[in-house]
């Protein structure tokens, strides 16, 4: 009988201290692991949601001024002005109307803010408020936000040595406008570079006699200081 009671108590006595610490430990291992694989997960949820969301917000933006630039027929010079980075452009009066064309466009890229400005330059030398295109935006790297490329110019002849595909004989037969930024959205940051073609542009209309470019109104909206 005591042999009996004796063994009893042998099989209650439970786990002991150390036992009880390895489970805990291998416990904690395994959730650390688990909790570690979901939220990397949900960072790259984010990640593609954010990054899904800045290339529609640009895509939208973008979407009105490639219509309007591709029917420009003068795209200036672009300039820093005052830390602010400034580009004006020039397009065609619209038919059927009795309003005062405001033929004249200014894009200023301020402060992380791209916005485009409109005017008649037959009344007024002065943009009207300017109306924000995208936000949330940086300069990438040293490079301007905006180049014009002209008529006969060579933009890739000095393409890097090896790379293929870049067309280094390629010139151009209307002004273009290149927009180079990175966007950001939340903690995704994506680069922007894109191309628009002037298509009302060519070398008749862009250079005078020497090749010097030809002057127009809406040049008189950018400040000089």
């Amino acid at each position: 009988m005591s042999d009996f009671l004796h063994e009893r108590r042998s099989d209650d006595a439970g786990f002991s201290l150390i036992e009880l610490l390895v489970s805990m430990g291998l416990m904690s291992v395994v959730m650390v692991m688990v909790v570690g694989g979901l939220f990397e997960v949900y960072s790259d949820v984010n990640r593609a949601d954010g990054l899904a969301s800045s290339r529609e917000q640009i895509t939208t933006s973008f979407r009105r001024l490639d219509k309007e630039v591709r029917y420009a027929n003068w795209l200036s010079p672009a300039g820093k002005v005052g830390g602010n980075y400034y580009l004006e452009y020039a397009t065609p009066p619209p038919v059927n109307t009795t309003r005062p064309p405001k033929i004249c466009r200014q894009l200023v890229y301020k402060s992380g803010v791209l916005t485009l400005a409109s005017w008649n330059p037959t009344l007024t030398s002065t943009p009207e408020t300017p109306t924000t295109i995208a936000t949330d935006l940086t300069l990438t790297g040293t490079q301007d936000p905006f180049t014009i490329i002209l008529p006969g110019d060579s933009p890739n002849s000095s393409a890097s040595p090896g790379t293929a595909g870049t067309g280094t004989g390629y010139v151009p037969q209307h002004s273009q406008l290149r927009l180079r930024f990175t966007a950001k959205y939340a903690t995704v940051t994506m680069p922007v570079d894109v191309l628009f073609t002037a298509q009302n542009t060519t070398s008749y209309n862009v250079f005078g006699n020497n090749r010097e470019l030809l002057d127009n109104d809406c040049s008189k909206g950018r400040p000089t200081s």
